[in-house]
């Protein structure tokens, strides 16, 4: 299975809270039994065309596969237009899942998996969840935001664990209540102490702010750069990409220290 959650920043405009950004992040792991492990798994992804992320929990093939369909011909402006809206693209994201789920051979399926969808247009962040279990079929379903930066979807074998560590985050004296950072700091604990044998590795993120297409975000652990869970040992262009410490901070992938100006967020 795995861990995967998204959540909301929301800030202060002459109108009042408007949601500013939308992520979606995992664990990195993959596995196969109760023995084998790969901790390089792609599991969420976005377009570099158009302001559309994905992630997925549950069963690895069918949403691996089909995601890895759906994005080029996005990325291509085969699929969506600039002028549809939120609801247009993931009804026509939907209809691709689903002629796709229709040919798949289902007895090689697993028990469920879920696809997550955020969007924006214009200055508006939607976010949907298409689930397939055996009783309910496949479905798809709007996830409502608040107006409030928080959590506002976790799934996948790990999420009782990190539901319990959210307890303590959510609370109003913590720190870190009622911000964006406050769910990457439990899902970066939750991964160091998961108990879950089917979760695990480095967090991976990609998001949406109010203006381009999707981020993707490398991580800084311990002095060491990875992207998609996979140390970048290789001589990558690391500019290309935003990248964020264990607090959520704002690294310089250069010298591996917190980005000038950026600012210091509470552990």
């Amino acid at each position: 299975m795995t861990l995967i959650i998204s959540w909301i920043g929301v800030d202060d405009k002459k109108d009042g809270k408007e949601i500013s950004s939308i992520y979606i992040a995992s664990d990195s792991r993959y596995t196969w039994g109760s023995s084998e492990k790969f901790d390089n798994g792609i599991k969420v992804f976005g377009s570099i065309k158009f302001p559309e992320i994905f992630g997925f929990c549950g069963d690895v093939l069918f949403p691996s596969i089909v995601l890895g369909q759906l994005i080029p011909q996005i990325d291509n402006g085969i699929l969506i237009d600039e002028l549809n809206n939120c609801k247009c693209k993931n009804e026509k994201v939907f209809k691709f899942i689903s002629s796709s789920f229709e040919m798949y051979p289902k007895k090689i399926l697993g028990n469920s998996f879920t696809i997550l969808h955020g969007t924006r247009f214009g200055k508006k962040f939607r976010l949907f969840k298409i689930s397939y279990t055996a009783i309910n079929g496949l479905q798809n379903q709007e996830i409502e935001l608040p107006r409030i930066s928080t959590k506002v979807f976790t799934g996948g074998s790990g999420s009782q664990e990190f539901n319990k560590n959210w307890l303590k985050w959510n609370e109003e004296r913590h720190n870190d209540y009622g911000t964006s950072r406050a769910v990457y700091h439990c899902l970066d604990q939750t991964l160091k102490n998961i108990k879950d044998k089917r979760t695990g590795g480095l967090p991976q993120i990609v998001g949406l702010y109010r203006v381009k297409n999707t981020r993707l975000f490398g991580i800084i652990e311990r002095g060491t750069k990875y992207v998609y869970g996979k140390e970048s040992s290789e001589d990558i262009y690391s500019t290309k990409i935003e990248w964020r410490n264990e607090n959520f901070e704002r690294m310089n992938p250069n010298t591996l220290k917190i980005l000038e100006g950026a600012q210091r967020q509470p552990s």
